[in-house]
Order: C-alpha cells, then sequence, then structure tokens
C-alpha cells in the first residue's frame, strides 16, 4: 500500500510538472510570435530593369504618343534613363519625354511624344527604384 501511495504522489508530481513545461513553453511562443508580429521588417530595395523595346514615336509617320508601363506607384519611384532625338530641322519639330502616373492603373509610365507638325523622331526608357 505504501508503494502505491508513494507512485501515485510521484506520479502527480510529474504530471504537474510537465504541464507546467508545456505551459511556459506555450507563453513562449506565443510571446515570440506577438514580438515577431511588431518587430519592423527590414526595408527591401530593387530597381526594375530598362523596358526592352523603348517607348518610341517617329513623327515622320505623324503626331502621338507612345506610352509603355513600368512599376507600381505605391511603392516606386521612376526615372528616365534614356531619350535619343533624331531628325531635328527646326523649332517645329517638337518632341518629348515624361514619366507619369496613369491613374487607371495606378502604375508609373514612361511617355515619348511628338507634336503635330514635327517631323522628329524620339525614344525614351526608364528604371525603377522599388521597395519592399
Amino acid at each position: 500500500m505504501k508503494q502505491v501511495l508513494i507512485s501515485a504522489v510521484v506520479a502527480a508530481i510529474v504530471s504537474l510538472a510537465t504541464w507546467q513545461i508545456v505551459e511556459s513553453r506555450m507563453n513562449e511562443e506565443k510571446t515570440q510570435a506577438a514580438n515577431a508580429a511588431e518587430t519592423p521588417q527590414p526595408l527591401v530595395l530593387d530597381y526594375t530593369m530598362e523596358l526592352v523595346e523603348d517607348s518610341w514615336i517617329n513623327g515622320a509617320r505623324g503626331a502621338g504618343a507612345d506610352h509603355r508601363a513600368l512599376a507600381a506607384a505605391a511603392n516606386s519611384i521612376c526615372y528616365l534613363t534614356k531619350i535619343e532625338i533624331k531628325g531635328i530641322t527646326g523649332p517645329e519639330d517638337s518632341s518629348s519625354c515624361s514619366i507619369d502616373i496613369d491613374e487607371f492603373t495606378g502604375s508609373w509610365q514612361v511617355t515619348a511624344a511628338v507634336e503635330e507638325g514635327s517631323q522628329a523622331e524620339i525614344r525614351c526608357n526608364a528604371r525603377c527604384l522599388v521597395w519592399e
């Protein structure tokens, strides 16, 4: 009888100790998960490659604009990397490169534009710095 009583007491003590260890580890995991959620993630910077095909328009074929999508405007900034103008013969040969945000898609776009009456040809390209 004495051995049964001692075995029961030892089993109870081991069970309580095991329960305490499991409980404390679960609390640690919850605390670590909460701290990980509160810890700010490092900022990751990347860049886009230039477009394979330039934004391009030839005024000799007619006035107009060529738009090329770049990157989402919410987490990027874009800049011109190429402006190539050919065939300017006078002040009437007006052309431009620009970068703006397309309101429909929310993305940056590079635009090559030639004014009416211009015979110039223009090519533009751009890259973007992107963060996450």
